[in-house]
């Protein structure tokens, strides 16, 4: 047991002396060394950059702050899209409470329903679209979802004058 302490200790020496002990070979200053590395790193970053800028402009493609100002004020009509689809939904579900249709209708009525549903229920962040155009197209998506529920509008509309007529008759 000593001797394991003893070799345990010794080896902590021999490595303190070998780490903090000065070396006679002349070190180069590594800080001065990568300031000049870092310089030369700087000037190509920055002669990249210029010609990145040229090229955008150049081809008209948007930099990256006009891209994210283009995608958050699409993303911002899309919010309203969304808002205008949840409350559309919202209000046939409390229309159509206690209403019966034929199944051929109650069936086209529930899959327009559901497929707006599903566009609400886990809606993507501005941060999953890569461009302008994924939002565009989330957009239309939306956009189709508010069509066909006008088509379900117009359907409750026709059996609650149905109704009405049949109860007045």
């Amino acid at each position: 047991m000593k001797a394991m302490v003893g070799l345990i200790f010794a080896i902590l020496i021999i490595f303190g002396f070998r780490l903090f002990w000065p070396s006679s070979e002349p070190e180069i200053n590594d800080a001065a060394q990568n300031e000049v590395f870092n310089d030369k790193k700087n000037e190509q970053v920055q002669t990249a950059i210029n010609a990145s800028d040229s090229l955008t402009s150049e081809l008209g493609m948007p930099s990256d702050e006009e891209k994210t100002k283009l995608m958050t004020m699409e993303y911002e009509a899309l919010e309203q899209a969304r808002k205008k689809l949840k409350r559309h939904v919202s209000q046939l579900k409390h229309e159509m409470w206690g209403l019966k249709f034929p199944p051929e209708i109650a069936k086209e009525i529930s899959t327009a329903v559901l497929s707006a549903s599903k566009l609400l229920k886990n809606p993507h962040m501005l941060g999953a679209f890569s461009n302008v155009e994924g939002i565009k197209d989330e957009v239309a998506k939306v956009n189709f979802a508010e069509k066909s529920l006008e088509k379900v509008d117009e359907i409750i509309k026709a059996n609650k004058d149905e109704e009405s007529g049949v109860n007045s008759g």
